[in-house]
């Protein structure tokens, strides 16, 4: 208990203060600009083409209205005038005042980019409070190489406070961004965190190690938010690289939500996807991060094709996502011209499209849990290989469906996936009870729920029998449950559990045994052995409401892109999901569609979006978006309770003839070149 208290911050008064400001903040700005501005002291002249009427022409003519403009950047340095922080050694003039200023008299809101934990001028000032590992060794090295990592347990935090509250009492902000709060996470060793873990009764346990690091995240960004907030109490106040799941405690320091996401940079295209799914249902307003570069910050050069970023910008609105670009200012002070020409195109079609997307909230049928939700190992910037697996998948079978953690209210949800190796946590268990007893449909795969070789829900009617017979086994499909999937033994490439019905259950598809497993004793051809014998060992059950699939289909997804994995869930989720909100029958798995729901006057109206933006993979660890994709007559199902009024294109408001039937309107798009949305009224 008392650790639970350390940790819970979220009824204290600032935290009150906090969230009752949250209602008089207003929608965020959707076209919102991030300046980056990394620059070594080996860098002479900044600012020395610096020129404010340009700066703001720029930004305007791209219709920008939201800008992060850098106040310290990671190299330590301040690029404003400063009687506390260490002043970049060739500026000549108050960048940060001049741009604050400029966007000021043009109207585009203006937050203050503030670099914590990378800072290479105090490192090299106060080496004592550097950040050290078990080894006694400091963390992280050369900026070349690795930014070091100073450590906010130290006398640091002191530093970082009064440069702030300077910032804060010279500037006209709206608010500041803060950036890299983090701490390692085998734990920091230096004297101030083991007497901080002493004193509190923790460990040096992975476990409490985690709880500590919360805890010193937490305190940053309590005493962060209430400066910010002293000065500007509805002000914007955002703790970058903290965003996984598990976030949900930390929110009341937050006025909203950025996921940082570049595809090209290291992210991949997958992580926007199941990040905003999870991000969207906290109660925040909600900022999609992509930047404007071929690959990730600081690529001088290096420009994004314009399809790419077309595609990631207005993806973020189908999401129910505000914009934001990420660029880097030159050192001596000019915005590039390319850059913002893209921009611009770009963000003159959300601009557009703004009507259809102030307010809008995504629509989902289906809620999965994470598999971080359960494992904080896996709470990381990266996404775990089960949450890649469920979010392309579904993605691409055009399901509307949300990310959950432990305390998500399922109740939203007309069908729960619980994917492979969700661990039966009592707080979610007993969500699971109380929504299975009220009706819900559930899908379980592989290990998750198993508690001591038991599944900790019994009304999933199997019993766990331990391993697979077999690594290599294969998966044999009852033809009446699958009509639609050709009969055939498919090979399972992740080797999963072995089951027993009980009486009652229905056998979906069953096991089918290789001769024996490979290995370098036993081998035959060039991959997996052949089948050698059908059984009727259970592989895919359903009781009732709640199926269970004993092979980790999600992970296996991930990693082996298996199609017909994807088919078999597909069924699955046919079986369990009456009405979904949407239906694309035809719609390549390439394209994506997403639904909203968008108060208007007493009632609301729906949007959906298409989008065909196909990706190739043109280099290692790279995904290439060139041009727009060409869809011709789509086929639309939108589940509506009345007959709509109308559905019409937007934003250019061409009507769409509709069919009304079974409570769905049915329509057809004749052409979508990359993206169109859809009102329906």
């Amino acid at each position: 208990m008392q650790r639970r208290a350390f940790l819970y911050l979220a009824a204290t008064p600032l935290a009150r203060r906090l969230a009752a400001a949250d209602g008089k903040r207003g929608e965020l700005p959707f076209r919102q600009v991030h300046l980056d501005f990394h620059t070594s002291e080996l860098i002479p002249d900044v600012g020395a083409d610096w020129d404010t009427a340009s700066f703001i022409r720029t930004l305007s003519g791209a219709r920008v209205n939201s800008i992060n403009v850098f106040a310290k950047d990671h190299h330590g340095y301040a690029f404003y005038d400063t009687a506390i922080a260490i002043k970049h050694p060739s500026l000549k003039i108050d960048l940060l005042g001049e741009m604050v200023r400029g966007c000021r008299s043009a109207g585009i809101a203006t937050n203050y980019y503030y670099s914590l934990v990378w800072d290479v001028a105090q490192s090299r000032k106060h080496p004592e409070w550097l950040a050290v590992d078990r080894q006694g060794k400091h963390i992280g090295g050369p900026p070349g190489d690795r930014w070091p990592w100073m450590c906010m347990n130290t006398p640091y935090l002191d530093q970082v406070v009064a440069e702030n509250r300077e910032i804060l009492a010279k500037y006209d902000v709206d608010g500041g961004w803060f950036d890299i709060l983090m701490q390692p996470a085998d734990g920091c060793f230096c004297r101030w965190c083991v007497a901080d873990r002493k004193t509190l009764g923790l460990s040096d346990s992975a476990a409490d190690v985690f709880a500590h690091n919360k805890s010193v995240a937490k305190r940053v960004e309590r005493i962060l938010s209430e400066l910010v907030h002293q000065k500007l109490p509805t002000g914007a106040t955002f703790f970058n690289s903290r965003l996984v799941i598990g976030v949900r405690d930390e929110l009341p320091y937050y006025s909203h939500i950025e996921i940082e996401s570049l595809p090209t940079g290291g992210w991949g295209y997958t992580h926007f996807q199941q990040r905003v799914r999870y991000m969207r249902t906290l109660g925040k307003d909600v900022v999609g991060m992509t930047g404007r570069f071929h690959k990730s910050w600081g690529d001088f050069g290096g420009f994004k094709n314009q399809a790419a970023l077309d595609f990631e910008c207005v993806n973020f609105l189908a999401n129910g996502a505000k914009v934001c670009v990420g660029d880097q200012l030159h050192p001596r002070g000019r915005l590039d011209p390319l850059t913002y020409n893209r921009i611009g195109a770009v963000y003159r079609r959300i601009e557009a499209l703004e009507p259809w997307a102030k307010g809008a909230r995504a629509v989902a049928d289906i809620g999965v849990v994470s598999a971080a939700a359960t494992d904080p190992e896996m709470s990381s910037s990266k996404l775990p290989p089960v949450d890649q697996g469920f979010t392309n998948m579904l993605v691409e079978l055009h399901q509307q469906f949300d990310v959950l953690d432990t305390a998500s209210d399922l109740a939203r949800y007309k069908l729960v996936i619980v994917p492979d190796e969700i661990r039966p946590v009592p707080e979610l268990l007993s969500r699971l009870k109380d929504y299975i007893a009220r009706g819900g449909a559930v899908i379980v795969s592989d290990r998750s729920l198993l508690e001591g070789g038991r599944f900790a829900i019994e009304s999933l009617g199997v019993r766990y029998l331990g391993p697979a017979k077999y690594k290599g086994e294969y998966m044999l499909l009852s033809r009446s449950a699958f009509p639609g999937i050709e009969d055939a033994p498919y090979f399972l490439y992740e080797p999963g559990s072995s089951i027993e019905a009980v009486p009652g259950t229905e056998v979906l598809a069953t096991y089918g045994h290789p001769y024996f497993d490979r290995s370098p004793e036993h081998f035959s051809s060039h991959k997996q052995t052949p089948l050698g014998s059908r059984t009727m060992e259970p592989l895919v059950t359903r009781r009732g409401s709640l199926i269970y699939i004993a092979n980790p289909f999600f992970r296996s997804y991930s990693q082996d892109g298996y199609g017909i994995q994807k088919q078999v869930v597909n069924g699955l989720i046919g079986m369990l999901l009456r009405e979904p909100a949407l239906m694309a029958p035809g719609l390549p798995s390439t394209a994506q569609v997403t639904l909203l729901k968008q108060p208007q006057g007493s009632g609301s109206r729906r949007i959906v979006h298409l989008l065909y933006y196909p990706l190739t993979r043109r280099a290692p660890g790279i995904d290439i978006i060139e041009e727009p994709g060409l869809l011709e007559d789509v086929e639309l199902r939108v589940f509506s309770p009345q007959r709509p009024q109308s559905v019409k294109l937007v934003p250019h408001g061409t009507p769409l003839q509709f069919d009304y039937a079974e409570r769905y309107a049915q329509f057809r798009v004749t052409r979508v070149l990359g993206h169109q949305a859809i009102c329906i009224e």
